[in-house]
């Protein structure tokens, strides 16, 4: 029992730490101006996607039903390519 609450405590360490890193980037990123974005090759509208693209959590498969569900719940739906 001692041990799980050691992982729990080092989980949620991590975690926080990995949150403040990502706003910290995103503050620096904000900071700066539309051309130095640029030639980095981000725009202002892709801070955010920038950031938690690589966010262990954000990477983990959702099944589209899943995705739809927790979509619908904000009154959204999911959009299906019509590719010819």
């Amino acid at each position: 029992m001692k041990q799980w609450f050691k992982k729990l405590f080092i989980a949620f360490i991590k975690a926080r730490q990995a949150e403040a890193d990502r706003r910290i980037a995103m503050m620096q990123l904000s900071r700066m101006s539309d051309r130095e974005l640029n030639d980095i090759g981000i725009g202002r509208g892709d801070i955010r996607r920038v950031v938690y693209e690589d966010a262990p959590e954000e990477k983990e498969y959702i099944s589209k039903e899943a995705k739809a569900k927790e979509y619908s719940k904000f009154g959204w739906e999911l959009h299906k390519a019509n590719h010819a």
